[in-house]
Parts: C-alpha cells; sequence; structure tokens
C-alpha cells in the first residue's frame, strides 16, 4: 500500500447514531454478545456538543440571522462588522462542516445561507464598498470577511449542491481574479505590513483556501492559477497575524490535495518546518495571536488553524511528525483554550511565553472556528483505505461504509484504554492501531485474546478490540530558548500537567513563577472530579518550596491543563522551576 495516500478515503456515521447506542436503546448483535462493553465514552462528541450548543442556543451574544448578516449590510451595530463576511461565513461554514462530519441538521442553515447570498453585490463582492483603485485598511478588511464567506458557502456546497450557492461563489471568485493583478503584487504586501496586523496583506493571502475549494468543485483553472499564485507571496512576518498565514497555508494545501503538485506540499511543509523551528510553538502545542516580536497572547482561530494544518499533512503524507503535533495540540492547547460555555478565544501568555489565563471569549471568530475544527478532529481518528482501518487518535469515532460498521468509544482519561466495536465488515479487512509517541506499551485484545506486539490485526463482524495505552510520565525541558531553557514541563501520556489557581489558591501568590517544584510527583489527594472534561489518570500532586517561604514547603496538586474546559478562568503554571538538588 501507497503510505503516502493511506489518508484519502474517510467514511463516517451520524452524530445520530452514535448517540442512538450511547443512550441504550435497541443495540445491534455485537452488544448483544459483549454486554458489559461501555458505550457512553465519547469526549470528542461532548466537547463538540458544548460549543455545538453554544452556538446554536447560546446567548450573549446569540447568533440570530440578523446578528449574522450584520457584516453583510455593514450597519456598524455589533463589532466587526466592516470584516464583511466573516462572522456569517464562519458560521455557515462551521454548521455546514458540522452537518456532514456529526450528522446534525440545522434548519435556519439554508434560510441564513439564501439571505446572504442576496446581497451579494453586482461586482460579485458582499459588503457595503470596495475601493480596488486605492484601498485602505477597511477594503483589506472586506476582502478578509469575503474570504471566509467564500469558504463558508464552498462548504455548504459541499453538503448541499446548491448549483444558486455556487454561481454566488464562482461570482466572488471572478471578483478575485479581476483585482488579483493589483493585489497579488509586492507593492501591495510592501503597503500592508505586519503593522496593520487583522488588517495586513494576510487579508490576501488567505483566499487560497476558498480558491482551492472553488477549483475543486467547477476544475476551472483560472482559480487553480491564482491561489498557485498567491501562495507564492505567503511569508510569514514578524508581529503579522499568525491565523491569516495559518489560513494561507492551509489553502496553499487544499489545492495540493486537488492538483497533486509536488511544488505545493513542499512550500507547505517547508513552511512548517519554519514554524516550529521559530520558536513561536507554544509549550501546549498551539501557537500566538501573533509571531514573535509580539508574541503576547494566544487566538483560538490560529490554534485551530494549526491543528488543522497539522492533520492535513498527516492525511497528505502519513509524516508521523504531523499527527504528532496535531495530537499535542488537541490534548492540550485545544482543550484548554475551550471555555466552559463552549466558547473559544483568547489566553494571556505569561512573561514565560505559555498560557496562563483563557480570558477572552472571542465570538466573533474562535467560537465558531472551534466548532468547525471538531469536524476535522473527527474524520482523522478512523480513517478507512481499502481493506484497511487505522485508528490513527485514541478518541471516539466511527466508520460507516456499505460493507463495513465500526464504532470507537474512548475512556483514555479515566482508564487508558479505548475499544472499538465491529459491526460489520468484509473478509480479510484489517484494523492498524497507532501507537502514539507517548505511550512506551500498545496491547491489544481482539474478543479477550491477547494480540501479542501486534498492532495491525484482521477484524471480523461481531468482533471487540481492547485498546490499552501505557500512559507514560515524562518530565521534559519546557523550552530550548529564553526563560523556559531551565524550566521543567510535565506529561502524562499526552496531557500536559499545570497548577491551577481554581485548585491550588495558595500557590499563586506575587512570586509564584520563582516557586520549586520537586520533579518527583506523587499520587493527587483528589484524582476524581465532578467533571466531563476531568482526566483522573494524568492527576499528580508534588512538593515544592514556595519562593516566598521556601523553609516552609508545601504541596499543589497537577492536573491536565486540558481541564480548564471545566471551570472558571483561571491561572495557570506549567512551566516549573525545579529544586536544584533534584533538577
Amino acid at each position: 500500500m501507497n503510505r503516502r495516500h493511506f489518508l484519502s478515503n474517510v467514511s463516517v456515521l451520524s452524530l445520530a447514531h452514535l448517540q442512538e447506542s450511547a443512550a441504550g436503546t435497541p443495540q445491534e448483535r455485537t452488544d448483544a454478545v459483549l454486554p458489559h462493553i461501555a458505550t457512553d465514552r465519547l469526549p470528542l462528541v461532548e466537547r463538540y456538543q458544548l460549543t455545538r450548543n453554544r452556538v446554536i442556543h447560546g446567548g450573549f451574544p446569540a447568533y440570530t440571522p440578523d446578528f449574522l448578516l450584520d457584516d453583510i449590510v455593514n450597519s456598524g451595530r455589533r463589532r466587526f462588522t466592516e470584516f464583511s463576511g466573516d462572522v456569517s461565513g464562519r458560521w455557515i461554514g462551521a454548521l455546514s462542516v458540522s452537518s456532514a462530519a456529526f450528522g446534525d441538521r440545522f434548519p435556519q442553515l439554508d434560510d441564513v445561507v439564501a439571505r446572504v447570498v442576496g446581497h451579494q453585490q453586482p461586482e460579485g463582492y458582499f459588503g457595503k464598498q470596495f475601493n480596488a483603485e486605492n484601498p485602505g485598511d477597511n477594503d483589506l478588511a472586506l476582502l478578509w470577511g469575503n474570504g471566509r464567506l467564500l469558504v463558508g458557502l464552498m462548504e455548504y456546497h459541499a453538503l448541499t449542491r446548491n448549483v444558486e450557492v455556487l454561481r454566488a461563489a464562482v461570482r466572488l471568485g471572478e471578483f478575485l481574479l479581476a483585482i488579483g493583478p493589483v493585489f497579488n503584487s509586492k507593492k501591495m504586501a510592501d503597503e500592508f505590513g505586519a503593522s496593520h496586523f487583522s488588517s495586513s496583506y494576510i487579508c490576501w493571502t488567505q483566499q487560497t483556501e476558498g480558491l482551492a475549494a472553488l477549483y475543486e468543485a467547477t476544475a476551472d483553472r483560472r482559480f487553480a492559477a491564482l491561489c498557485e499564485a498567491i501562495s507564492e507571496r505567503m511569508e510569514r512576518r514578524p508581529g503579522d497575524h499568525v491565523h491569516g498565514y495559518l489560513c494561507s497555508l492551509r489553502g496553499t494545501l487544499d489545492l495540493y490535495r486537488a492538483t497533486h503538485n509536488p511544488v505545493l506540499l513542499k512550500r507547505v511543509e517547508e513552511a512548517w518546518s519554519d514554524i516550529v523551528e521559530s520558536g513561536d510553538v507554544l509549550l501546549t502545542g498551539g501557537v500566538p495571536e501573533a509571531w514573535s516580536p509580539k508574541k503576547l497572547r494566544t487566538e483560538g482561530c490560529a490554534e485551530c488553524d494549526w491543528l488543522r494544518l497539522n492533520l492535513g499533512l498527516w492525511r497528505a503524507t502519513a509524516d508521523p511528525r504531523y499527527i504528532e503535533m496535531a495530537e499535542r495540540v488537541y490534548f492540550n492547547d485545544f482543550c484548554q483554550n475551550q471555555f466552559a460555555t463552549g466558547d473559544f478565544g483568547h489566553a494571556e501568555l505569561t512573561n514565560l511565553g505559555v498560557p496562563g489565563t483563557v480570558a477572552v471569549k472571542a465570538w466573533w471568530c474562535c467560537t465558531l472556528h472551534g466548532m468547525h475544527a471538531f469536524s476535522d478532529i473527527r474524520r482523522q481518528v478512523l480513517i478507512r483505505s481499502g481493506s484497511d482501518v487505522l485508528y490513527s487518535l485514541p478518541l471516539d469515532a466511527q466508520v460507516q461504509d456499505d460493507d463495513l460498521e465500526l464504532k470507537a468509544y474512548s475512556d483514555l482519561a479515566v482508564t487508558g484504554t479505548t475499544k472499538i466495536v465491529v459491526s460489520k465488515a468484509p473478509p480479510k479487512q484489517t484494523l492498524t492501531v497507532r501507537r502514539p509517541s507517548w505511550a512506551d506499551v500498545l496491547t491489544l485484545r481482539v474478543n479477550d485474546v491477547h494480540k501479542n506486539g501486534n498492532q495491525t490485526i484482521e477484524i471480523a463482524a461481531g468482533d471487540r478490540i481492547d485498546i490499552k495505552y501505557d500512559l507514560t510520565e515524562r518530565r521534559l525541558q519546557a523550552g530550548s530558548i529564553g526563560r523556559l531553557a531551565k524550566r521543567s514541563a510535565f506529561f502524562v501520556g499526552p496531557w500536559l500537567l499545570g497548577s491551577s489557581s481554581l485548585i491550588n489558591v495558595n500557590y499563586f501568590n506575587e512570586l509564584h513563577a520563582q516557586n520549586q517544584i520537586d520533579p518527583l510527583l506523587g499520587p493527587p489527594n483528589n484524582p476524581e472530579l465532578s467533571s466531563p472534561f476531568a482526566v483522573p489518570i494524568a492527576a499528580r500532586s508534588a512538593s515544592y518550596l514556595p519562593a516566598e517561604y521556601p523553609t516552609q514547603p508545601a504541596r499543589t496538586e497537577l492536573r491536565a491543563v486540558a481541564e480548564q474546559t471545566a471551570g472558571s478562568p483561571a491561572r495557570w503554571e506549567m512551566a516549573f522551576a525545579t529544586i536544584p538538588s533534584r533538577g
């Protein structure tokens, strides 16, 4: 099998079916044979539902149709309406891909799309006005929003095959073709430098994503040519907006998947290496809102883009570097960023350059981008290619084809295990379970029979596969540069541990960053928390010397930073100074 194309064919079952199974409604023959199997471990679904419910039913603010369309009519009655199509486009895209990946149905989606399309200008763009001759910041802002809207319309078209929506998207694409000679120039790139930030040149380069989708849907080479030309203009500039740059990279990768042009893949892989080597990848695996030297806080959108870029590169190359990075981002940065309300947003970076407090709910972008990211994650958990299925991430998901149906349940946070139930399988169907780098040992059992050392097994209808991950406890250097160079970070399995102010009030006095921790970790005082987002298997405790009175040692509870979702915004310490005699 060609491993570079192993990740090309993904099939998922609707969320409704998985929820029905988990709720204890009539089960298939498999459950009758194996009545003891747990079918209530759906951590990915629970996180998705938290954000979905916030977007569909939540308030402060509520995503009503009029609220969404305000960035199309640009009345200025809410924040960021100059980014014409940004919020509405993200909302359309998030609901469209969620419907495809999770099986949800959103009756309000069709109405909002129809109203949006009705506001298209004769020139093809959306918004009040656009000055192509002498563009300013508001014109770049309009381009940004139109780019996000183009992506949303194409994702809606992929779901519905609505001809009118595709026609509107093509008209928007032709508008981009018309302004391309002026905007895809060094003059424009220089004029709208990083100091413009949210209206910098990334507002143009992020058009790659929508253009690649247009080419894939229409086979119109004009869109592919402009997308490729724009990708040549991509540049990671100091202090610039990370979200826009990563969108540009993801669009380039999308065009590679549509054209198989190796130049495009090489460009994205080289950009990935540049990011990793830049020092701007955070301890949590995420990235900041702005590249250094303006690395002051995180942004949920950029974190989702980085996660999605790594998943996309894994699908395109099967290079384990990318799935390892995606896994690190998901279990730490992405989960820590999700609020108890389901929102995503910004976390302040401490003077050590690590996320300290997740403080801002960015409803205008991050919450919707976070909802969108769940569909990318879900599609990468179970991946079918011919006669093999790859279980790549230890999360819950399912595959259903005419001849194959299997479901995965994850209890990783509690017992370090996952289960896969096979309801239907063709002859000689195999399952490959990826062993992550954080698991020294991976144990498989098929119907209670051990498969010694095997990660690829043949499966049949009625099989239950139990997977046990050895969650290695690791102490790592927190960073190789700057203030993190002499700090330690502690991981259990995929989870980064930290001390939270919600649990350890006394730890966070004025000099808490100078507290010295004993790297020999012990059992936690309270491993169980009444939260669906608790990670009791990773809970630890440690003694430490308070910087203000080191002669009186104390103890602190260490929890997975992903548990932030369970509570109010809290301060976190996750890069620790260690006691010299123990370090």
